[in-house]
This record gives C-alpha cells, sequence and structure tokens, in this order.
C-alpha cells in the first residue's frame, strides 16, 4: 500500500478537522443557525480553503451527513446479518439510519432536501449512491429470504419491494421531524409496513416468462 505524500496527508487531515467542525456545530446550533464563517474559525482554517472543501454550506451538511448514514448503513449491514427472520433483518437495516435521523432531526429535513432537489456535486453523487446502496442491500436480502422460502424457484425481482421498504423508511424520517408525531409509534408504524412489505413478496407469485406455456 502506497504511503500517501505530505500534500496528501495535509488535505485529508483539513478535510477532517472541517468535518469534525461541521459535525459538532450542526448538531449544537442546528444547520440553520450555522455560518461556513463558523465552521471555518472552528476548524482552524481560512474560509477559502474551506470552500475548497465544500462550495457552500449545503454541500458541509450533505459532507457530514453522508459520513453519518455511510456508518449507519455499516451498522445496518452488520446487524440484519445477526437476523434469521426476513422481516427483523430488513428492519434491522434500516432503523440505524432512521435512529440517526431522529437524534438531528431539523439537520436530516434539510439533508433530504438537498438529496432530492440540491445542486449536482460530488457530495450529492455520494448522497444518492448511498441511498442505492440502502436499496440494494433491501434487495439482497429479499433475495435472500425467497432463497430460503422456494429454494427450487428463481427469484422474482425485488426492486419494487426494496423501494417500497424504502420509502417508507423515507416517510417515517421525515415524520420524524414532526413534534407532534410520537417517534416509538413511527417505529413500530415502520416495523408493520416492512413486514407487509417482505411478506408480499415472499407470497406473491412470479410473473409468468413472456412467451411461456400456461
Amino acid at each position: 500500500m502506497t504511503t500517501p505524500g505530505r500534500r496528501e496527508r495535509n488535505k485529508q487531515e483539513k478535510h477532517a478537522r472541517i468535518l469534525a467542525a461541521a459535525s459538532a456545530l450542526f448538531d449544537e446550533h442546528g444547520y440553520a443557525g450555522v455560518t461556513t464563517q463558523q465552521v471555518a474559525d472552528r476548524a482552524d482554517v481560512a474560509a477559502g480553503t474551506l470552500f475548497r472543501y465544500a462550495a457552500t454550506k449545503p454541500e458541509l451538511l450533505l459532507m457530514v451527513t453522508n459520513a453519518r448514514v455511510a456508518q449507519a448503513l455499516e451498522t445496518g449491514r452488520e446487524a440484519a446479518g445477526r437476523e434469521d427472520d426476513p422481516a427483523r433483518a430488513v428492519l434491522a437495516l434500516v432503523a440505524p439510519l432512521l435512529e440517526e435521523s431522529r437524534a438531528s432531526a431539523e439537520n436530516t429535513a434539510f439533508y433530504q432536501r438537498e438529496v432530492v432537489f440540491g445542486a449536482d456535486g460530488p457530495y450529492r453523487t455520494e448522497a444518492l449512491a448511498l441511498v442505492d446502496g440502502f436499496v440494494t442491500a433491501i434487495a439482497g436480502l429479499l433475495e435472500k429470504a425467497w432463497a430460503r422460502s422456494h429454494p427450487r424457484t428463481e427469484a422474482p425481482d425485488p426492486s419494487a419491494a426494496a423501494d417500497a421498504v424504502f420509502a417508507s423508511l423515507h416517510v417515517a424520517i421525515l415524520s420524524a421531524a414532526r413534534p407532534d408525531l410520537a417517534v416509538d409509534p413511527l417505529a413500530d408504524l415502520l416495523a408493520t409496513q416492512v413486514a407487509l412489505v417482505v411478506r408480499g413478496y415472499l407470497t406473491t407469485p412470479r410473473p409468468a416468462r413472456k412467451g411461456a406455456t400456461p
């Protein structure tokens, strides 16, 4: 493995300081209450240096939250691997992201807006790739569950079911930002929705192939 040179190490160190500073400030004051100058001051870098790593405040939010979403995905994959029941496995996969979103509901709402409607850039591209990562992981769990329950039958395409699970998670995340909605019922509702989707996938007959003899 090649050891990074001094210039690359300096870049990595500045990136880490900026990430840590933005993360702490967003947690302390909320996204709306933080300025890029505050992040630069906390990270001990010039404003111009900050903008080389994240050109805008929304990019700073994407940078911070992407790191947390990536960790939630990794934690969820590990938790899902310890579950034998398919619905519990899928729920274990997505639960860390819901928990992370609850912890900073206001910031998450801004993040969701940037992912869906924000300007194109490397951090938004990364965020969309993380969404794909969750959907792909859900689909993999569904295919694995199908193989267990239908060992002699090819699994149907799990894409629609995986999208449905992630859509339910997305709604739960947005709902968690509403103060009038209790958190535990949201988690219970998500668990019910996941169970319904998984059961539907595992009990829906595969569509007949075109040209197949009835």
